[in-house]
Protein backbone atom coordinates (compact mmCIF):
# COMPACT_ATOMS: atom_id res chain seq x y z
CA UNK A 1 0.00 0.00 0.00
CA UNK A 2 2.87 2.49 0.65
CA UNK A 3 4.65 1.66 -2.45
CA UNK A 4 1.18 2.08 -4.18
CA UNK A 5 0.61 5.69 -2.85
CA UNK A 6 4.53 6.56 -3.57
CA UNK A 7 3.67 5.74 -6.96
CA UNK A 8 0.69 7.90 -7.70
CA UNK A 9 2.68 10.43 -6.49
CA UNK A 10 5.27 10.30 -8.25
CA UNK A 11 3.93 9.16 -11.57
CA UNK A 12 1.31 12.12 -11.21
CA UNK A 13 4.29 14.38 -11.12
CA UNK A 14 6.19 12.69 -13.87
CA UNK A 15 3.09 13.29 -16.15
CA UNK A 16 2.41 16.63 -15.26
CA UNK A 17 6.28 17.80 -16.11
CA UNK A 18 6.44 15.89 -19.16
CA UNK A 19 2.80 17.43 -20.31
CA UNK A 20 3.91 21.31 -19.30
CA UNK A 21 7.48 20.38 -21.58
CA UNK A 22 5.53 18.94 -24.30
CA UNK A 23 3.37 23.03 -23.83
CA UNK A 24 6.78 24.68 -23.47
CA UNK A 25 8.16 23.47 -26.53
CA UNK A 26 5.58 24.52 -28.29
CA UNK A 27 6.20 27.66 -27.85
CA UNK A 28 8.02 28.71 -30.92
CA UNK A 29 5.12 27.17 -33.07
CA UNK A 30 3.61 29.35 -36.00
CA UNK A 31 1.00 32.50 -34.60
CA UNK A 32 -2.13 31.83 -35.58
CA UNK A 33 -3.82 34.50 -38.37
CA UNK A 34 -6.49 35.40 -35.94
CA UNK A 35 -4.39 36.39 -33.38
CA UNK A 36 -0.74 37.65 -34.78
CA UNK A 37 -2.11 41.20 -33.61
CA UNK A 38 -1.98 40.85 -30.05
CA UNK A 39 1.54 40.75 -29.43
CA UNK A 40 3.87 43.58 -31.36
CA UNK A 41 7.32 41.87 -31.62
CA UNK A 42 8.68 43.29 -28.35
CA UNK A 43 6.09 42.40 -26.32
CA UNK A 44 5.86 38.89 -27.95
CA UNK A 45 9.81 38.50 -26.87
CA UNK A 46 8.59 39.97 -23.60
CA UNK A 47 6.12 36.95 -23.48
CA UNK A 48 8.73 34.29 -24.52
CA UNK A 49 10.96 35.05 -21.50
CA UNK A 50 7.99 35.72 -18.82
CA UNK A 51 7.15 31.84 -20.07
CA UNK A 52 10.47 30.31 -19.73
CA UNK A 53 11.31 31.65 -16.60
CA UNK A 54 7.34 30.86 -14.89
CA UNK A 55 8.26 27.23 -16.67
CA UNK A 56 11.38 26.89 -14.91
CA UNK A 57 10.42 27.95 -11.59
CA UNK A 58 7.10 25.91 -12.06
CA UNK A 59 9.23 22.99 -12.48
CA UNK A 60 11.46 23.53 -9.67
CA UNK A 61 8.71 24.47 -7.08
CA UNK A 62 6.60 21.16 -7.99
CA UNK A 63 9.88 18.95 -7.57
CA UNK A 64 10.44 20.66 -4.08
CA UNK A 65 7.12 20.14 -3.01
CA UNK A 66 7.61 15.97 -4.49
CA UNK A 67 11.01 15.69 -2.22
CA UNK A 68 9.30 17.40 0.91
CA UNK A 69 6.07 15.32 0.50
CA UNK A 70 8.00 11.78 -0.11
CA UNK A 71 10.41 12.47 2.98
CA UNK A 72 7.12 12.93 4.98
CA UNK A 73 5.97 9.77 3.94
CA UNK A 74 8.73 7.44 3.28
CA UNK A 75 10.07 7.92 7.07
CA UNK A 76 6.47 7.89 8.72
CA UNK A 77 6.49 11.63 9.83
CA UNK A 78 3.17 12.01 9.96
CA UNK A 79 2.61 8.48 12.61
CA UNK A 80 5.08 10.64 14.42
CA UNK A 81 2.93 13.32 14.42
CA UNK A 82 0.48 11.55 15.29
CA UNK A 83 1.80 10.46 18.53
CA UNK A 84 2.97 13.53 19.81
CA UNK A 85 -0.68 14.83 18.96
CA UNK A 86 -1.88 11.58 21.57
CA UNK A 87 0.48 13.30 24.11
CA UNK A 88 -1.18 16.50 23.84
CA UNK A 89 -4.93 15.38 23.51
CA UNK A 90 -7.00 12.10 23.65
CA UNK A 91 -9.78 14.05 21.20
CA UNK A 92 -9.74 12.28 17.83
CA UNK A 93 -11.10 15.73 15.87
CA UNK A 94 -8.75 17.61 18.20
CA UNK A 95 -5.62 14.77 16.76
CA UNK A 96 -6.72 15.40 13.12
CA UNK A 97 -6.35 18.90 13.56
CA UNK A 98 -3.01 18.98 14.64
CA UNK A 99 -2.02 15.71 11.81
CA UNK A 100 -3.20 17.97 8.72
CA UNK A 101 -2.33 21.27 10.44
CA UNK A 102 1.49 19.99 10.66
CA UNK A 103 1.18 19.40 7.03
CA UNK A 104 -0.70 22.27 5.87
CA UNK A 105 2.00 24.56 7.82
CA UNK A 106 4.74 22.71 6.05
CA UNK A 107 3.11 23.16 2.58
CA UNK A 108 2.35 26.90 3.82
CA UNK A 109 5.94 27.60 4.75
CA UNK A 110 7.53 26.65 1.64
CA UNK A 111 4.63 28.33 -0.56
CA UNK A 112 5.40 31.50 1.66
CA UNK A 113 9.57 31.42 -0.01
CA UNK A 114 8.45 30.62 -3.47
CA UNK A 115 5.57 32.95 -3.60
CA UNK A 116 7.46 35.60 -2.29
CA UNK A 117 10.09 34.54 -5.71
CA UNK A 118 7.04 34.54 -7.79
CA UNK A 119 6.07 37.35 -6.87
CA UNK A 120 8.85 39.82 -6.72
CA UNK A 121 11.38 38.73 -8.93
CA UNK A 122 9.18 36.91 -12.17
CA UNK A 123 5.60 39.09 -11.79
CA UNK A 124 8.12 42.42 -10.34
CA UNK A 125 10.61 41.89 -13.37
CA UNK A 126 7.44 41.91 -16.21
CA UNK A 127 5.78 45.02 -14.72
CA UNK A 128 2.86 43.06 -13.01
CA UNK A 129 3.51 43.29 -9.67
CA UNK A 130 1.53 45.83 -7.66
CA UNK A 131 1.96 44.86 -4.68
CA UNK A 132 4.15 46.31 -1.34
CA UNK A 133 5.79 43.67 0.96
CA UNK A 134 3.23 44.90 3.91
CA UNK A 135 0.60 43.87 1.49
CA UNK A 136 1.82 40.40 0.91
CA UNK A 137 2.95 39.92 4.68
CA UNK A 138 -0.64 40.70 5.58
CA UNK A 139 -2.36 38.74 2.80
CA UNK A 140 -0.28 35.41 3.94
CA UNK A 141 -0.93 36.11 7.57
CA UNK A 142 -5.04 36.99 6.53
CA UNK A 143 -4.82 33.40 4.43
CA UNK A 144 -3.38 32.16 7.55
CA UNK A 145 -6.35 32.90 9.90
CA UNK A 146 -8.99 31.57 7.08
CA UNK A 147 -7.07 28.14 7.02
CA UNK A 148 -7.21 27.81 10.80
CA UNK A 149 -10.87 29.00 10.61
CA UNK A 150 -12.09 27.62 7.90
CA UNK A 151 -9.62 24.19 7.60
CA UNK A 152 -10.01 23.66 11.43
CA UNK A 153 -13.58 23.76 11.21
CA UNK A 154 -14.13 21.30 8.72
CA UNK A 155 -11.84 19.16 10.12
CA UNK A 156 -12.86 19.69 13.05
CA UNK A 157 -16.68 19.10 11.64
CA UNK A 158 -16.05 16.45 9.75
CA UNK A 159 -14.03 13.86 12.33
CA UNK A 160 -16.85 14.24 14.67
CA UNK A 161 -19.46 13.32 11.87
CA UNK A 162 -17.15 10.61 10.91
CA UNK A 163 -16.99 9.50 14.79
CA UNK A 164 -20.71 9.57 15.46
CA UNK A 165 -22.63 8.66 12.21
CA UNK A 166 -19.85 6.10 10.74
CA UNK A 167 -22.36 4.67 8.67
CA UNK A 168 -24.01 7.74 7.29
CA UNK A 169 -20.65 9.81 7.08
CA UNK A 170 -20.78 9.75 3.11
CA UNK A 171 -24.06 10.68 3.09
CA UNK A 172 -24.15 13.70 5.60
CA UNK A 173 -20.63 14.88 4.41
CA UNK A 174 -21.95 15.19 0.83
CA UNK A 175 -25.00 17.42 1.60
CA UNK A 176 -22.33 19.13 4.36
CA UNK A 177 -20.31 20.24 1.16
CA UNK A 178 -23.04 20.99 -1.26
CA UNK A 179 -24.18 23.25 1.70
CA UNK A 180 -21.21 24.77 2.18
CA UNK A 181 -20.06 25.41 -1.42
CA UNK A 182 -23.73 27.48 -1.59
CA UNK A 183 -23.22 29.33 1.41
CA UNK A 184 -19.45 30.42 0.60
CA UNK A 185 -20.72 31.19 -2.73
CA UNK A 186 -22.98 33.62 -1.41
CA UNK A 187 -20.84 34.91 1.07
CA UNK A 188 -17.70 35.06 -1.55
CA UNK A 189 -18.22 38.96 -2.19
CA UNK A 190 -19.77 40.49 0.61
CA UNK A 191 -17.03 38.72 3.34
CA UNK A 192 -13.79 36.77 1.40
CA UNK A 193 -13.16 39.45 -1.35
CA UNK A 194 -13.22 41.87 1.43
CA UNK A 195 -10.84 40.33 3.26
CA UNK A 196 -8.05 41.16 0.90
CA UNK A 197 -9.50 43.69 -1.96
CA UNK A 198 -11.54 47.27 -1.36
CA UNK A 199 -14.87 46.71 -3.29
CA UNK A 200 -16.53 50.02 -3.97
CA UNK A 201 -19.85 50.92 -6.06
CA UNK A 202 -19.57 51.27 -9.89
CA UNK A 203 -19.36 54.78 -10.71
CA UNK A 204 -22.27 56.53 -12.25
CA UNK A 205 -21.27 57.04 -15.68
CA UNK A 206 -20.95 55.30 -19.57
CA UNK A 207 -19.64 52.08 -17.98
CA UNK A 208 -22.70 51.68 -15.93
CA UNK A 209 -25.61 52.69 -18.05
CA UNK A 210 -24.42 50.67 -20.51
CA UNK A 211 -24.39 47.57 -18.44
CA UNK A 212 -27.58 48.39 -17.01
CA UNK A 213 -29.02 48.81 -20.45
CA UNK A 214 -27.63 45.80 -21.92
CA UNK A 215 -28.30 43.08 -18.83
CA UNK A 216 -31.82 44.40 -19.11
CA UNK A 217 -32.05 44.42 -22.90
CA UNK A 218 -31.82 40.36 -22.31
CA UNK A 219 -33.50 40.05 -19.27
CA UNK A 220 -30.83 39.86 -16.30
CA UNK A 221 -31.65 41.51 -13.23
CA UNK A 222 -28.40 42.82 -11.47
CA UNK A 223 -28.53 43.86 -8.00
CA UNK A 224 -25.14 45.11 -7.57
CA UNK A 225 -22.13 46.04 -9.87
CA UNK A 226 -18.58 47.00 -7.87
CA UNK A 227 -14.78 48.10 -8.76
CA UNK A 228 -12.33 46.27 -7.31
CA UNK A 229 -8.75 47.54 -6.29
CA UNK A 230 -7.06 44.42 -7.96
CA UNK A 231 -3.84 46.95 -9.15
CA UNK A 232 -2.42 47.07 -5.68
CA UNK A 233 -1.59 43.58 -6.29
CA UNK A 234 -0.86 42.89 -9.53
CA UNK A 235 -1.74 44.66 -13.39
CA UNK A 236 -3.92 41.61 -14.95
CA UNK A 237 -7.04 42.48 -15.91
CA UNK A 238 -10.62 40.06 -14.98
CA UNK A 239 -13.97 40.47 -13.90
CA UNK A 240 -16.44 37.79 -12.53
CA UNK A 241 -19.95 37.04 -11.26
CA UNK A 242 -21.04 35.81 -7.82
CA UNK A 243 -24.18 35.04 -6.18
CA UNK A 244 -27.56 33.57 -7.37
CA UNK A 245 -31.09 34.98 -7.57
CA UNK A 246 -31.39 38.20 -5.65
CA UNK A 247 -27.33 37.95 -4.42
CA UNK A 248 -26.02 38.44 -8.20
CA UNK A 249 -23.14 40.44 -8.12
CA UNK A 250 -20.63 42.08 -10.92
CA UNK A 251 -17.22 42.11 -9.92
CA UNK A 252 -14.88 44.36 -12.23
CA UNK A 253 -11.12 45.00 -11.54
CA UNK A 254 -9.93 48.64 -11.47
CA UNK A 255 -7.61 47.41 -14.26
CA UNK A 256 -10.04 46.12 -16.47
CA UNK A 257 -11.70 49.39 -16.48
CA UNK A 258 -8.83 51.33 -16.84
CA UNK A 259 -7.40 49.21 -20.16
CA UNK A 260 -11.08 48.46 -21.73
CA UNK A 261 -13.64 50.62 -23.76
CA UNK A 262 -16.95 50.45 -21.91
CA UNK A 263 -18.51 48.61 -25.27
CA UNK A 264 -15.43 45.67 -24.58
CA UNK A 265 -16.53 45.71 -20.54
CA UNK A 266 -20.10 45.18 -21.80
CA UNK A 267 -18.65 42.39 -23.62
CA UNK A 268 -16.96 40.58 -21.43
CA UNK A 269 -20.21 40.66 -19.34
CA UNK A 270 -22.79 40.02 -21.72
CA UNK A 271 -20.15 36.56 -21.78
CA UNK A 272 -20.52 35.54 -18.67
CA UNK A 273 -24.16 36.72 -19.03
CA UNK A 274 -24.25 33.99 -21.29
CA UNK A 275 -23.17 31.14 -18.73
CA UNK A 276 -26.36 32.16 -16.61
CA UNK A 277 -28.75 32.38 -19.46
CA UNK A 278 -27.58 29.08 -21.00
CA UNK A 279 -27.98 27.94 -17.32
CA UNK A 280 -24.17 26.68 -17.04
CA UNK A 281 -23.83 27.74 -13.82
CA UNK A 282 -26.91 25.29 -13.21
CA UNK A 283 -24.79 22.34 -14.91
CA UNK A 284 -21.73 23.08 -13.13
CA UNK A 285 -22.93 22.74 -9.91
CA UNK A 286 -24.80 19.61 -10.52
CA UNK A 287 -21.22 18.59 -11.93
CA UNK A 288 -20.01 19.67 -8.61
CA UNK A 289 -21.94 17.60 -6.20
CA UNK A 290 -20.94 14.40 -8.42
CA UNK A 291 -17.39 15.00 -8.50
CA UNK A 292 -17.82 16.00 -4.70
CA UNK A 293 -19.61 12.64 -4.26
CA UNK A 294 -16.72 10.83 -5.84
CA UNK A 295 -13.94 12.74 -3.81
CA UNK A 296 -15.80 11.60 -0.66
CA UNK A 297 -16.15 8.14 -1.14
CA UNK A 298 -12.31 8.43 -2.02
CA UNK A 299 -12.30 9.95 1.39
CA UNK A 300 -14.47 7.33 3.25
CA UNK A 301 -11.91 4.65 1.74
CA UNK A 302 -9.16 6.83 3.02
CA UNK A 303 -10.08 7.30 6.41
CA UNK A 304 -11.70 3.69 6.89
CA UNK A 305 -8.91 2.00 5.46
CA UNK A 306 -6.33 -0.20 8.06
CA UNK A 307 -3.75 -1.27 6.26
CA UNK A 308 -3.14 2.17 4.51
CA UNK A 309 -2.84 3.27 8.15
CA UNK A 310 -0.42 0.38 9.33
CA UNK A 311 1.81 1.18 5.99
CA UNK A 312 2.86 4.43 7.11
CA UNK A 313 3.07 3.55 10.99
CA UNK A 314 -0.30 4.28 12.10
CA UNK A 315 -1.60 1.16 14.46
CA UNK A 316 -5.00 0.91 12.39
CA UNK A 317 -7.61 3.51 10.04
CA UNK A 318 -6.23 7.33 11.52
CA UNK A 319 -9.03 10.05 10.24
CA UNK A 320 -6.25 12.54 10.05
CA UNK A 321 -3.95 10.51 8.22
CA UNK A 322 -6.21 9.36 5.43
CA UNK A 323 -7.43 12.78 4.95
CA UNK A 324 -3.99 13.59 4.14
CA UNK A 325 -3.87 10.63 1.76
CA UNK A 326 -7.18 11.96 0.29
CA UNK A 327 -5.60 15.57 -0.23
CA UNK A 328 -2.68 13.63 -1.59
CA UNK A 329 -4.82 11.89 -4.19
CA UNK A 330 -7.22 14.84 -4.97
CA UNK A 331 -4.82 16.05 -7.55
CA UNK A 332 -4.65 12.87 -9.59
CA UNK A 333 -8.37 12.43 -9.04
CA UNK A 334 -8.92 16.26 -10.23
CA UNK A 335 -7.03 15.24 -13.83
CA UNK A 336 -9.17 12.14 -14.59
CA UNK A 337 -12.41 15.00 -13.70
CA UNK A 338 -10.25 17.72 -16.24
CA UNK A 339 -10.24 15.46 -18.95
CA UNK A 340 -13.67 14.19 -19.16
CA UNK A 341 -15.63 17.95 -17.41
CA UNK A 342 -12.91 20.46 -19.36
CA UNK A 343 -14.48 19.69 -23.31
CA UNK A 344 -18.01 20.09 -21.61
CA UNK A 345 -16.45 23.64 -19.91
CA UNK A 346 -14.67 24.89 -23.39
CA UNK A 347 -18.38 24.19 -24.94
CA UNK A 348 -20.14 26.21 -22.28
CA UNK A 349 -17.36 29.26 -23.55
CA UNK A 350 -18.36 28.14 -27.21
CA UNK A 351 -22.06 29.22 -26.07
CA UNK A 352 -21.33 31.83 -23.96
CA UNK A 353 -19.79 33.67 -26.73
CA UNK A 354 -22.71 33.14 -29.49
CA UNK A 355 -24.58 34.83 -26.91
CA UNK A 356 -22.71 37.72 -26.34
CA UNK A 357 -22.24 38.51 -29.67
CA UNK A 358 -25.66 37.73 -30.32
CA UNK A 359 -26.74 41.04 -28.43
CA UNK A 360 -23.96 43.35 -28.76
CA UNK A 361 -21.17 43.65 -31.51
CA UNK A 362 -18.71 41.13 -32.25
CA UNK A 363 -15.98 43.15 -32.71
CA UNK A 364 -16.47 44.53 -29.19
CA UNK A 365 -15.91 41.12 -28.06
CA UNK A 366 -13.03 40.10 -30.33
CA UNK A 367 -11.08 43.19 -29.10
CA UNK A 368 -11.49 42.53 -25.59
CA UNK A 369 -10.60 38.96 -25.53
CA UNK A 370 -7.30 40.45 -27.47
CA UNK A 371 -6.83 42.96 -24.78
CA UNK A 372 -6.58 40.45 -22.09
CA UNK A 373 -4.86 37.94 -24.01
CA UNK A 374 -2.10 40.52 -24.50
CA UNK A 375 -2.30 41.82 -20.72
CA UNK A 376 -2.54 38.91 -19.42
CA UNK A 377 0.65 37.20 -21.26
CA UNK A 378 -1.76 34.47 -22.49
CA UNK A 379 -0.17 31.66 -24.56
CA UNK A 380 -1.19 31.80 -28.32
CA UNK A 381 0.66 28.71 -29.54
CA UNK A 382 -0.47 26.16 -26.52
CA UNK A 383 -0.15 22.08 -27.39
CA UNK A 384 -3.31 20.36 -28.22
CA UNK A 385 -2.91 17.75 -26.11
CA UNK A 386 -2.29 20.14 -23.30
CA UNK A 387 -5.31 22.63 -24.29
CA UNK A 388 -7.27 18.91 -24.20
CA UNK A 389 -6.05 17.62 -20.72
CA UNK A 390 -5.40 21.26 -18.70
CA UNK A 391 -7.25 23.91 -20.82
CA UNK A 392 -11.24 24.70 -19.31
CA UNK A 393 -11.68 27.93 -21.60
CA UNK A 394 -10.84 27.33 -25.80
CA UNK A 395 -7.36 28.94 -26.46
CA UNK A 396 -7.65 32.52 -28.16
CA UNK A 397 -7.55 31.76 -31.41
CA UNK A 398 -10.40 29.02 -31.58
CA UNK A 399 -12.64 31.46 -29.92
CA UNK A 400 -11.80 34.35 -32.28
CA UNK A 401 -12.64 31.36 -35.30
CA UNK A 402 -15.91 30.31 -33.91
CA UNK A 403 -17.01 34.11 -33.09
CA UNK A 404 -16.56 35.21 -36.69
CA UNK A 405 -18.68 32.31 -37.67
CA UNK A 406 -21.22 33.70 -35.99
CA UNK A 407 -24.52 35.52 -36.95
CA UNK A 408 -25.44 38.65 -35.15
Amino acid sequence: MKLLILLIVIIYFIFNTLLSILNYRNRNAEIPEEVKDVYDEVSYKKWHQYNMENFRFSIVTSFIDLVILLLLLIFNIFAEVHHLAQDWTQSVPLQSIIIIGFYIIVDYVVTIFTSYYGQFVIEEKYGFNKMTIKTFIFDKIKSLILIIIIGGGIIYGLSNLYINNPDMFYLYAIIAAVLFIFIFNILYTKVFVRIFNKLTPLEEGELKNKIIEYSQSVGYEISKISMMDASKRSSKLNAFFTGFGKFKHIVLYDTLVEKMTPDQIVSVLAHEIGHAKKRHTLQSFFFNIITIAINILVLSLCIKSNELGVAFGFNGANFGFGAIIFILLLQPISLLFDIILNPISRKFEYQADAFAVKYWPKEHLIDALKILGRENFSNLTPHPLYVAIKYSHPPLDYRIKAILKYKE
